[in-house]
């Protein structure tokens, strides 16, 4: 019998051959996959830095001073939140005002918690205002919250409180 004619030789060699062409084909794809992971990580990590390294974002700003009033509000202490609003407002609104108006919105008054998840900055010459919407979370129920923030020496304070899309705190003039 010769070799061109046994089938079961021609069978072993395909076998074989398709054995070879697989584990090629697997080394060539892992190697792909292991450059572009590698690459991936190697980006990322990269950018974590540079975020790291810009220190918070603005978001994250706004969401303190946010969640810094409303623990205020919600726990009474009025002083500590007037502290917390930009100059016009607090010029404009005492302590005891600005108590009354937190007092008169039951929602308000029962706030618990807020999340901010929306942050648009406008800028004009040297003024900048920043609003953020988000979620307050209340003893009333949850409703949609919107503040506007004026930047005053570098931090963040609150110049309009809005529930529902409805102002229930501005500092632009006295009531």
């Amino acid at each position: 019998m010769s070799l061109s004619s046994d089938p079961i030789r021609w069978v072993i060699i395909a076998f074989v051959a398709a054995g070879l062409f697989a584990l090629g084909l697997y080394t060539y794809i892992e190697r792909s996959v292991s450059v572009a992971r590698e690459q991936a990580l190697a980006s990322a990590n990269a950018e974590a830095q540079s975020a790291e390294a810009r220190g918070p974002s603005l978001l994250d700003g706004a969401a303190s001073v946010a969640e810094r009033f409303v623990a205020q509000v919600g726990a009474g202490r009025f002083a500590e939140a007037h502290g917390l609003l930009a100059a016009p407002y607090r010029r404009a609104v005492s302590v005891d005002a600005f108590a009354a108006s937190c007092r008169a919105s039951a929602i308000l008054a029962g706030a618990r918690a807020v999340t901010l998840r929306e942050l648009r900055q406008q800028t004009a010459g040297t003024a900048t205002t920043v609003e953020a919407r988000g979620l307050l979370d209340s003893s009333q129920g949850a409703v949609p919250v919107g503040f506007v923030f004026m930047s005053e020496g570098g931090a963040l304070r609150i110049l309009v409180v809005s529930l529902a899309g409805v102002p229930v705190l501005q500092g632009l003039t006295p009531r």
